[in-house]
């Protein structure tokens, strides 16, 4: 099924791991709450499934009974919810909204994560590493 975690406080966004429904395989991101267009329940026979709808994603998540998918709602009504994983196989399935032409590099409220984040390099020279630096302090 699908665990929560709890922020303290209300977020912006929102980070989900689960299963990409194209390629199915693990995927993940995150989902800005101001960029979710619609929050619906979809009963099933073995469980409920709520849908987050943006533009560019919609992510499926499925919740053992009524009780807990009506606590995930309100937790995701008050902007408390700060990440979702699966913690069974298939349990959170992430769809891509297709809104342009297959293969368009769309910068959408989901946000894959970078594998590896860049190296950082400092922005004042005096703090740079000197095998960055040109050597301007020679004296001619």
């Amino acid at each position: 099924m699908t665990r929560l975690t709890v922020a303290d406080g209300p977020v912006q966004e929102f980070t989900v791991r689960g299963t990409s429904a194209i390629t199915e395989s693990d995927d993940e991101g995150f989902i800005f709450y101001d960029d979710v267009t619609k929050v619906q329940v979809l009963p099933d026979e073995r469980c409920f499934t709520m849908q987050i709808i943006t533009p560019d994603i919609e992510v499926e998540m499925d919740f053992p009974d009524a009780d807990s998918v009506r606590e995930a709602l309100a937790l995701f009504e008050s902007k408390k919810i700060s990440a979702v994983n699966a913690q069974s196989s298939d349990s959170i399935r992430i769809t891509p909204v297709e809104s342009g032409p297959i293969g368009s590099d769309s910068k959408g409220p989901f946000i894959k994560l970078p594998e590896r984040m860049p190296e950082q390099v400092p922005a004042r020279p005096d703090q740079r590493p000197a095998e960055n630096l040109p050597d301007t302090q020679r004296r001619w």
